[in-house]
């Protein structure tokens, strides 16, 4: 146990991988939409609107405690992110073609996709001089992933041990470019794996 401003530390339990290792890649164009951007909740009126309908006298008249309860009824909606499913819907046939070609050589080995397990890299070569939220591009990637049957989920069980590295290449590059990576180990089935080289605009 060690411990830090009075704070204590068990050892952490960091899975390991065995000798040998094999890469996959996968490889995407396009931009990257940041999924907290476009997402916003609406009030859904349509069960308060019945109930004050319906509680409403003649002369146009509802009570006070009417009119709270009608309030109660009010909830609110998560609208999707269009330029997400947009992208999504872009994406899908050139991931799940490459999905296919790793398959045929990851099934030889016992590994099935969706991936059980993952270690990623995110490394991002930025062709602008605008500050990004690198943790949005990255959360996209993620869902992308996780809705093409790439990893079996993005929570922390499926794929621990994320890293993120960017830097600015507006003068070397011509266009953004997101390289994301993944080793498996050959004698283990800790960690299944994925590389990703992901060409994008801003």
């Amino acid at each position: 146990m060690i411990t830090y401003f009075g704070v204590s530390f068990p050892p952490f339990k960091e899975d390991k991988l065995g000798k040998g290792a094999y890469t996959i890649k996968f490889a995407i164009k396009g931009s990257i939409p940041s999924l907290k951007n476009s997402r916003h909740a609406v009030p859904v009126l349509k069960e308060a609107h019945k109930y004050i309908k319906e509680n409403t006298n003649k002369d146009g008249y509802i009570h006070h405690t009417q009119i709270r309860k009608a309030l109660s009824k009010v909830y609110a909606r998560v609208t999707p992110n269009l330029k997400y499913e947009k992208w999504l819907e872009e994406q899908k046939p050139h991931i799940e073609s490459q999905r296919e070609y790793w398959a045929t050589r990851l099934n030889e080995l016992g590994i099935y996709f969706p991936l059980t397990k993952a270690k990623l890299n995110f490394t991002f070569y930025f062709h602008t001089n605008y500050i990004i939220d690198m943790i949005s591009k990255q959360e996209s990637i993620q869902d992308l992933l996780t809705d093409l049957k790439i990893i079996t989920d993005d929570n922390y069980f499926v794929t621990n041990n994320i890293t993120t590295m960017a830097a600015n290449y507006k003068d070397e590059m011509t266009e953004s470019a997101t390289l994301v990576s993944s080793v498996l180990s050959r004698s283990s089935t800790l960690f299944n794996s994925s590389t990703m080289i992901i060409s994008c605009l801003r």
